[in-house]
């Protein structure tokens, strides 16, 4: 996804509008993720160490990458290295998570979520599921089984 200014303030926007209604988000959000992915539950070894970080991570990513910050591909590689060591996901898992933190939080906001702002963070996720799926799988990395 090309440089979007236009998304990046949307997406800021909507962070604004969503407000304290963040909190408690993370854990709604991992378990609404694992009750639709059982089959990932076992790799979380801590759930409640991982729900925050994973939202707080993801959201952080997708800003970056409307703001076209030059970590971006850096964090996604180091992404897919750290849970390519807890199990094999996929881009579509990667996709399933991105829709789902933007769904959540649409809702979490409610009628202060500005128009539009589920489309910038959409384009944003579809930019990271493109970019996930490039990565090479680092082959030293060991998926624990």
């Amino acid at each position: 996804m090309p440089f979007a200014p236009a998304d990046h303030r949307l997406m800021e926007a909507s962070i604004e509008a969503l407000g304290d209604r963040y909190d408690g988000m993370a854990g709604a959000l991992f378990n609404q993720y694992i009750a639709d992915h059982p089959h990932h539950a076992p790799v979380f070894l801590n759930p409640d160490a991982a729900q925050e970080r994973m939202t707080r991570e993801t959201l952080e990513v997708m800003l970056g990458l409307a703001a076209d910050e030059n970590w971006v591909d850096h964090t996604v590689t180091n992404f897919i290295d750290l849970h390519h060591n807890y199990a094999d996901f996929t881009p579509e898992d990667y996709a399933s998570w991105f829709a789902l933190v933007i769904t959540i939080m649409a809702e979490r906001a409610g009628s202060d979520w500005p128009d539009g702002a589920s489309a910038a963070w959409q384009r944003q996720a579809d930019g990271l599921v493109a970019k996930v799926a490039a990565v090479e799988r680092n082959d030293e990395v060991p998926t624990r089984s």
